[in-house]
């Protein structure tokens, strides 16, 4: 049995396509489980149980998708599973040999829901739009948990001292690819401002600035840590994993946490949980405006400021909520 799975992006997309890898691998323990992604997401997928290998799309190179095309031209498979079912995943299924099964995406009732705010989608969550891919040739019950990936612990240390690492700490993951997407920097510098825990802020490069701001508003004697920009993917994974309790906005770090098992709080701005991307934990408490709002959701990915421009799905969050929460998480251990 030789299946293929295609899903280009993003990096939490692709993290909720694990519990699919797992049920095919279940299913079909001796199968080759090839991955097709862009180069950029293969650090989310290639160490997982059950995947065989990964072929990177050179997302970077104008020519990337053409010479990825030309590489995998008829290449043979009993199943192709498309998870992405965009125009470039269409090309690139269509290059494969095999029977081809796409996700079903509820574009037109996601639009619905996000254009004049009825939500009508069928599926609540978009690990089973993935899972009815392969329903008809996998008997495999679906598991709603995220599969982490593979860790050495020996090897993945963080840029933290032992001693650091041995005491208790909170992980703060402050990143997520749009704006409407992240917590104010205001407010989680009042939330710190509140708090005694020792706090660990990771992110990547392109929250660096973010984090500067947030230190600078804190008092001298603080206990935040800024590891943003200076941790991979599976450091950062490695931290979760050892972190008491997570704080995340909707991203792929929010689901890295959510399959450790351990409380994660996320905050939830432009889009919302009903469009089906909810951590898959049951001790993830949720956060967003205290008062649902009528341009709620205005996108399904998020967007690179606030059409309206008052953004108030997430600056109405109050720091005092955050704090309880963390408190309440914690007293939960």
């Amino acid at each position: 049995m030789r299946i293929a799975i295609i899903r280009l992006s993003s990096m939490g997309d692709i993290l909720l396509t694990s519990p699919i890898v797992l049920a095919l691998h279940k299913c079909y323990p001796e199968a080759t489980i090839d991955y097709y992604t862009k180069d950029t997401m293969r650090q989310v997928i290639e160490d997982h149980l059950g995947i065989s290998r990964v072929y990177p799309w050179n997302c970077s190179s104008d020519n990337g998708l053409e010479e990825m095309l030309n590489q995998i031209d008829s290449m043979q498979y009993d199943h192709i599973v498309d998870l992405q079912n965009n125009w470039r995943s269409r090309r690139l299924s269509r290059k494969l040999s095999g029977k081809i099964h796409r996700v079903n995406k509820e574009g037109i009732r996601r639009r619905v829901f996000v254009g004049l705010g009825w939500n009508i989608l069928r599926e609540k969550h978009v690990i089973r739009r993935y899972y009815s891919c392969i329903s008809d040739f996998c008997s495999t019950p679906l598991q709603e948990r995220i599969e982490l990936p593979d860790t050495d612990s020996t090897k993945l240390i963080p840029p933290l001292s032992p001693e650091t690492l041995a005491k208790d700490f909170i992980v703060w993951a402050i990143g997520a690819k749009h704006f409407t997407k992240r917590l104010p920097v205001s407010i989680i510098a009042k939330t710190l401002q509140s708090i005694h825990h020792h706090v660990i802020l990771i992110g990547d490069s392109r929250d660096c600035k973010n984090a500067q701001s947030i230190l600078a508003h804190l008092p001298k004697e603080h206990r935040v840590t800024d590891l943003t920009g200076k941790t991979s993917f599976l450091e950062s994974v490695e931290l979760i994993k050892r972190a008491r309790l997570t704080l995340a906005n909707d991203s792929v770090m929010m689901h890295v946490a959510s399959g450790t098992g351990k409380p994660l709080i996320s905050f939830w701005g432009s889009t919302t949980p009903e469009l089906g991307f909810t951590p898959l934990s049951k001790k993830a408490k949720l956060i967003a405006a205290p008062k649902k709002l009528s341009c709620q959701p205005c996108h399904t990915a998020g967007r690179p400021s606030c059409p309206k421009k008052h953004f108030n799905c997430m600056m109405t969050i109050k720091p005092e909520i955050i704090v309880q929460a963390i408190d309440d998480a914690l007293k939960e251990l």
